[in-house]
């Protein structure tokens, strides 16, 4: 026990370098911090509404609504909402998840190599590969990708639990203990970053069937599917209402740009700008995978081939260089027509991606190199040294940027690059309505007595029969009650009022309360996932009563 506790402060101790940056005061400039750090506040105000899970935004595109956490993913937030109750300012909250995400990755790495491969030595430097790689860093310093970090921190502890359910026997105890676990870490995985899920869930059904576990594949698939039931309350409204949105517009064949060279990625120079593979612009993002992440994929292939043919881990080996050159293809554009066949694959987006099994796979392959060639402890630190060098020029920010926080508290933007998630017959808008409601025929007072992003409450007095528009963009959901009672709200036939509900009220005092209620598909999510909680209570109850009865 002392000894695993050594040596997590050792991970700990040598991650400081590609943390280090974070513990500077304020933000940094970054492709995304911003848009993370307005979503962080998003969250805190509509958990402190009361909105569980939270899903529509009132104040974001400058107060006509979004529909920001239906479809992003929340657990970044989430956990930022942890650091924030802990007295962390909002821009901090950003920077701890980011850090946590950074740890998790190694720590975890390190968790499912030592389980794997039986070896502390080839787990450590498997968990420090995995850490110091361009990838994390550009996730980290230069994207602010929050989401991509954080689940790339929580993908090996999945792993893991595949491994230690190989360990479990029947069904029983330990093995019913890491289903439970790595059908929970799945479900982590999905909601911190649904595209690194989608992108590693053939490698997980693959996975068994290339290691000592791979007569546990069944087992893997209770996993995925606790995983699934667990965050089906994201994703399944994401996916059911995903044709009301602008996504496939703004994103459709976005991809064809976004594919990268060979020499790309053996080398290009670090900087902090945006993606530009095809056209390269000075400054642009660096899309390199790592010579040293490369070299140490070569030696062990070359050395699988020469003197691995009877290794008992032959196929993990096989399995570790599979992935690594399917993840290079599909970076490539000889690629293009298999993600234009496989659909899906277009909500990737950024063909850079995949480098994240490509990191994922030569950290694998690093432990193997350890575990097996001869002069381990000499090849251990030469690897050792040599990632960590390697990396000198990307655990940096490029420039602090620390506005006061009335700026991110004041901005109201959608939180996203181009406003996809924005109903189809919405529009981005560049001023704040003066208020939710508003008269546009006939004349009268409204009051508004509540104002929050679910729901909006004001007494209205009409002279004459009249019209109001309610100012947030219609989206599956919201309803309009006028005195209690549900009226017709129209938001697509007036053409000066497009994509905002309008509806009819008669002269008079009225109670007007516009609600942004869950659908049939929402609904149907929320009881999956609810359901699934149950199952996995039943499950743990029935197996602690097992054991007080046996001891009665």
């Amino acid at each position: 026990m002392k000894r695993e506790v050594l040596i997590i402060v050792l991970l700990f101790c040598l991650a400081i370098f590609a943390v280090k940056d974070l513990f500077l005061p304020g933000g940094f400039t970054s492709h995304d911090l911003t848009h993370h750090i307005v979503r962080q506040i998003d969250m805190d105000s509509l958990l402190s509404e009361g909105q569980f899970p939270p899903r529509w935004s009132g104040e974001l595109n400058n107060g006509y609504g979004y529909p920001l956490f239906l479809f992003n993913y929340p657990l970044p937030a989430f956990l930022g909402e942890v650091f924030h109750k802990l007295g962390f300012s909002f821009v901090d909250c950003v920077k701890a998840v980011l850090f946590t995400s950074m740890i998790l990755g190694e720590l975890g790495m390190y968790l499912f190599l030592n389980s794997l491969l039986k070896s502390k030595m080839a787990a450590f430097l498997g968990g420090v590969f995995y850490l110091y790689a361009p990838i994390r860093f550009l996730n980290v310093y230069v994207s602010a990708a929050v989401g991509s970090a954080l689940a790339l921190g929580i993908l090996p502890f999945v792993f893991w639990s595949l491994v230690e359910i190989s360990k479990g026997g029947r069904v029983k105890e330990k093995g019913l203990r890491w289903i439970l676990a790595g059908g929970l870490f799945f479900a982590l995985l999905i909601v911190a970053h649904n595209v690194t899920a989608l992108i590693f869930t053939p490698l997980l059904l693959t996975f068994t069937f290339f290691t000592e576990g791979r007569k546990e594949s069944k087992r893997m698939f209770l996993i995925l599917l606790l995983g699934l039931g667990l965050s089906a309350w994201f994703w399944l409204p994401a996916v059911f209402e995903k044709q009301y949105i602008r996504f496939d517009e703004i994103y459709s064949g976005f991809f064809k740009n976004q594919f990268v060279s060979i020499w790309q990625l053996l080398h290009s120079p670090w900087g902090y700008g945006l993606s530009h593979p095809q056209k390269p612009e000075p400054g642009d993002m660096s899309y390199q995978l790592g010579l040293i992440h490369i070299g140490v994929i070569l030696v062990y292939g070359l050395w699988l081939m020469v003197y691995g043919k009877k290794n008992k881990d032959k196929m993990l080996g096989i399995f570790a260089l599979t992935t690594f050159f399917l993840s290079v293809f599909l970076m490539l554009k000889i690629s293009e027509p298999v993600w234009e066949r496989l659909p899906f694959l277009s909500l990737v987006q950024f063909p850079l991606r995949f480098q994240a099994i490509s990191v994922f796979s030569a950290s694998i392959a690093a432990g193997l190199l350890v575990k097996y060639l001869p002069w381990r402890k000499f090849i251990f630190i030469a690897l050792l040294v040599l990632v960590i060098y390697a990396n000198r020029h990307h655990w940096k920010i490029n420039e602090q940027f620390n506005p006061p926080p009335s700026y991110y508290l004041n901005l109201k933007t959608t939180a996203t690059s181009y406003g996809e998630h924005l109903p189809k017959w919405g529009r981005l808008m560049d001023k704040s309505p003066i208020s939710k409601l508003e008269f546009i025929k006939g004349v009268g007072r409204v009051q508004v007595i509540k104002d929050k992003s679910a729901g909006v409450l004001a007494e209205v007095e009409a002279s004459t029969k009249a019209s109001l528009r309610f100012n947030q963009f219609y989206f599956p959901g919201w309803q309009v009650k006028v005195d209690d009672k549900l009226v017709h709200i129209d938001y697509l036939n007036q053409a000066e009022n497009y994509g905002l509900p309008v509806f009819d009220v008669d002269a008079g005092k009225h109670f007007v309360l516009a609600e942004f209620k869950n659908t049939t598909d929402r609904n149907l999510a929320d009881a999956v996932s609810v359901i699934t909680v149950i199952i996995i209570m039943i499950i743990i109850l029935s197996k602690i009563l097992c054991k007080l009865l046996t001891r009665i």
